[in-house]
């Protein structure tokens, strides 16, 4: 069985193992928001494998199909849809009213302070003529930051297949996620032992120097070993390409953090219970992956 699959098949035990000890009453009433966590990670999981999946097997049976591209395609969809739902969530809140009933949506469940640093909650949800907010530079970056990042997707995912590298797509995906749950551990631990100062205080006051330090190096250690597995690549390319990914995934977050403290919501939604809206959950792809995606084409 192929590497790449094997991932795939082991990622999902040890999620749906997650899940299920989370499952368990007691352990659900201690920790509700790991609990959300973990499910929202079963269902993007779910959906992430299963249309790569399909393709994948597609595309090495293509002689016994009558054609192939349809099966292409589908991963293709899952990420334009990730596109049209982020952009979603941008136009959302750049709307006055649509801001403003996301923030009562958030305060409602506790994800939101009930005072907002922006006068958006000003604007009641019943406004009959929706008014926009004038974009500024930071919301213009963010956008372009966006389409690029969907863009680049598609493309690497058309790069991988066409050259048979297939694994290099989930080891761009999973660098950059594995980033984001080394920073949160490394930060929980080190955070401030270190430096009195934070990372960027006026945009993520939660986040550390410690946490980005030594979060980035764990995740780009354990990266590269996953790279190693999936792509064939030597291992100090894996390892040079998984710290750029943990780097520019810190870049990413800040990026979209900023983008929210301007518009004052403390999340882009509440589609992905514990993690917020998929503006939330991508955010650390937005420069790692269209920069890794030039590299590969030109170098590949």
């Amino acid at each position: 069985m192929a590497s790449d699959i094997v991932f795939v098949i082991a990622l999902m035990g040890v999620v749906s193992a997650v899940w299920g000890a989370l499952a368990i009453p007691r352990l659900r009433r201690r920790l509700p928001k790991i609990y959300l966590i973990a499910r929202s990670w079963w269902f993007m999981l779910a959906a992430l494998f299963g249309c790569y999946a399909i393709a994948k097997i597609a595309d090495r049976h293509a002689e016994l199909l009558t054609s192939r591209y349809p099966y292409q395609w589908l991963l293709i969809g899952f990420f334009v849809l990730i596109g049209l739902r982020g952009g979603y969530e941008i136009k959302r809140i750049w709307c006055l009213p649509s801001r403003a009933r996301l923030i009562h949506k958030l305060q409602s469940r506790g994800l939101q302070p009930s005072v907002t640093p922006t006068s958006s909650a000003d604007h009641p949800a019943s406004a009959t003529t929706p008014q926009y907010t004038h974009p500024t530079g930071l919301d213009g970056l963010l956008s372009m930051a966006f389409v690029a990042l969907i863009v680049s997707l598609i493309a690497l995912q058309h790069l991988t297949w066409q050259r048979e590298q297939y694994g290099v797509l989930l080891f761009v995906l999973f660098a950059s996620q594995f980033n984001d749950i080394a920073q949160y551990l490394c930060g929980r631990l080190l955070g401030h032992r270190l430096f009195s100062r934070g990372l960027a205080p006026r945009i993520s006051p939660n986040k550390s120097i410690e946490g980005a330090i030594f979060g980035s190096m764990c995740a780009a250690l354990l990266a590269s070993l996953l790279g190693v597995w999936l792509t064939g690549f030597e291992w100090w390319l894996c390892l040079l390409a998984a710290y750029g990914l943990a780097v520019s995934g810190i870049a990413g977050d800040l990026l979209e953090s900023a983008f929210k403290r301007q518009h004052g919501i403390k999340d882009t939604g509440t589609m992905l219970a514990g993690h917020g809206g998929v503006l939330d959950r991508i955010d650390s792809l937005l420069i790692g992956v269209p920069i890794f995606t030039v590299l590969y084409w030109l170098l590949g």
